[in-house]
C-alpha cells in the first residue's frame, strides 16, 4: 500500500536522507520516497501516519 503525506520542514538533501533513514527504520514501512518542491512523502507499506509521525518525533519534520 501507498500513501502520500504533505511534510513540513523538507528544505535540501540532508532533509530527504534524514527523513528516509527515521522512516526506513520502522519494520512496516518498505520504501519511501521524498519530494522536495512539493514537500510530500509517498510511503509504501503499513504503517500509520502517527507511527511515521512518532518515528519524525526528533526531528524538525512533521507530517501534516
Amino acid at each position: 500500500m501507498k500513501n502520500e503525506y504533505s511534510i513540513e520542514g523538507v528544505k535540501c538533501g540532508g532533509c530527504v536522507a534524514a527523513i528516509k533513514e527515521k522512516l526506513s527504520k520502522l519494520d512496516n514501512v518498505n520504501n519511501v520516497e521524498v519530494n522536495i518542491q512539493e514537500k510530500n512523502i509517498v510511503v509504501e507499506g503499513v504503517a500509520s501516519k502517527e507511527e511515521l509521525q512518532a518515528a519524525l518525533s526528533e526531528t524538525n519534520f512533521k507530517i501534516v
